[in-house]
């Protein structure tokens, strides 16, 4: 079942920074200080002044969210100016399986195309292994280690401009499990 994928209100604040924190909170054990990181993943819906936050909206209930930062716009020194970033990918672990995640990556993937950017990229941890099979299988690939964020290992991931159409069909072609 399809959700609506739109642009971010104020009225879904709670939701998605509630959102957010149960996405997150399967990963306690792995950060050493996992009240301060889950007070900043909790403010997650604050990243909306920054770049263009996207939700799943499935009758009104928020079921995922993701940040989608345009060429341009502020972002980590990790990644150039002129790509596409993707932030935040979160689903509602009650409604994982349903092709959210796949929904809400697919928003970035036009947004990115829309933009005319040269390449998307996001950073991720290998404990995250379903959203790392989904974007190595979009053919994003990890070009180098990051420093521990918070004391976990992450990787930083692009996926050129030219492959982004490619990554777009197959995530069209998919039925959801």
């Amino acid at each position: 079942m399809d959700c609506f994928i739109r642009p971010y209100r104020p009225a879904d604040r709670e939701a998605v920074d509630r959102v957010a924190l149960a996405a997150f909170s399967q990963y306690a054990h792995a950060y050493p200080d996992w009240p301060g990181f889950s007070a900043r993943i909790a403010r997650t819906s604050a990243l909306a002044s920054q770049a263009e936050l996207l939700v799943a909206d499935d009758a009104g209930d928020i079921l995922g969210a993701v940040l989608h930062v345009a060429p341009g716009k502020p972002r980590s020194a990790i990644f150039p100016d002129e790509w596409a970033l993707i932030r935040m990918l979160v689903v509602d672990p009650e409604q994982r399986g349903r092709g959210i995640g796949r929904q809400l990556m697919a928003a970035c993937l036009r947004h990115a195309i829309r933009d005319g950017a040269p390449a998307i990229g996001l950073h991720t941890s290998p404990m995250m292994e379903t959203a790392l099979r989904l974007y190595t299988t979009l053919g994003f690939t990890r070009d180098r280690d990051l420093d521990p964020i918070d004391g976990v290992s992450y990787g930083h991931y692009v996926l050129p401009a030219e492959r982004l159409q490619a990554a777009l069909d197959w995530l069209s072609n998919r039925p959801v499990r």
